[in-house]
């Protein structure tokens, strides 16, 4: 039984900031591609979670579900250095789970308690899934009807939950899908944009019991691309700051070209009238409001002060440290896809939060 969880939950740190905020890049670290720790490649780096002092990135790997524990020592403004430290094991070999794409992850503070999701595979019927993980011990939560896989309605595939947040109120989770349902519209085109859902998880009941809508971007249209240039978009991450406000990353790429084709912006968004929206089945032709939604940081104006002058396929961000002056560090996660689809960096990048 799950007993312990909510007296857990109370542990949680609180992130307080008014908006308007302000993200000033600070310092790029590229993790060597070759690196190994127990025999674990380190890449596929889709989340990065800062709790009691360490690192924990969850690797993007289906054949092998694990997720690496790592300090990152900042120093000055600056990343002095990045050490992976242990691999830990998401699923062990005889795991009755079956099949699992680990996306994103979360901890709790001051215990071995983490919560994960999983992205499935719509291509070959395999579903989504959020788990709460204590001792290697797995709890799966309870997903309601709209996410199950299905010709017209549900998740599309590559679409399904891609970020993760401790709630503000240390009753739950946060999580996000990448894309939007079937049954809500089309995907999101260089035209238009589409609506997602970010749904709020019960600690005690394992049950959706709040959602809201997210209004997903038009993909980027890269003028140097070609017409027939493979292109997709999603909200890879979310991270709550209070009780009304969450940041978001929404990643755009296009292939074939020189830079990588990933674009990268960064938003913050208000959720105080936003529509509790767990009960509409469709969001055609419906009546509701979704969050409301302000950019903070392209991250096409920040690509020169990077030393790699490249932004990656980033999908993971926390809230870090505090710096020297006092102010929050965040930091950010790009997924090299173990460099299967062509040379990729896995690269972490260091900002500082400015409120005014």
């Amino acid at each position: 039984m799950m007993h312990n969880y909510l007296f857990l939950a109370l542990l949680l740190p609180f992130y307080v900031y008014a908006a308007p905020m302000q993200l000033e890049f600070l310092d790029e670290y590229i993790i060597p591609e070759k690196l190994t720790i127990s025999g674990d490649k380190v890449g596929g780096l889709s989340s990065i979670e800062y709790v009691d002092g360490k690192y924990l990135l969850i690797a993007d790997d289906a054949k092998n579900p694990r997720y690496f524990e790592a300090s990152i020592e900042i120093d000055k403004h600056k990343i002095r250095q990045v050490k992976f430290e242990k691999s830990h094991t998401l699923v062990s070999k005889d795991s009755k789970l079956g099949f699992v794409d680990p996306e994103s992850l979360r901890a709790f503070p001051s215990s071995n308690n983490i919560i994960w999701c999983s992205e499935g595979s719509v291509k070959y019927q395999q579903a989504p899934a959020i788990y709460l993980q204590s001792n290697n011990k797995i709890y799966p939560f309870n997903l309601p009807k709209m996410f199950d896989i299905s010709d017209n309605s549900g998740p599309r595939h590559n679409a399904v939950f891609e970020g993760l947040t401790l709630a503000h109120s240390g009753q739950g989770i946060w999580a996000s899908m990448e894309g939007a349902l079937k049954q809500d519209g089309e995907e999101a085109t260089i035209k238009h944009g589409a609506m997602v859902r970010i749904s709020h998880f019960d600690f005690a009941t394992k049950q959706l019991d709040k959602q809201f809508a997210y209004y997903l971007e038009p993909l980027v249209k890269r003028a140097e691309a070609k017409p027939d240039a493979f292109r997709t978009t999603g909200l890879v991450e979310i991270l709550q700051i209070n009780k009304h406000q969450f940041l978001t990353m929404e990643r755009s790429f296009t292939s074939g070209l020189k830079d990588g084709g990933n674009s990268v912006s960064i938003y913050l968004i208000d959720i105080e009238k936003a529509t509790d929206i767990k009960t509409i089945a469709s969001l055609k032709n419906q009546q509701y409001q979704p969050a409301k939604k302000t950019l903070v940081l392209d991250m096409a104006t920040i690509k020169a002060k990077l030393g790699s002058k490249h932004i990656d396929n980033l999908e993971g961000m926390t809230f870090g440290p505090k710096l020297a002056n006092g102010n929050q560090s965040l930091l950010m996660v790009s997924d090299n896809n173990f460099n299967a689809h062509g040379k990729q960096l896995s690269q972490i990048l260091l900002f500082e939060v400015k409120t005014n």
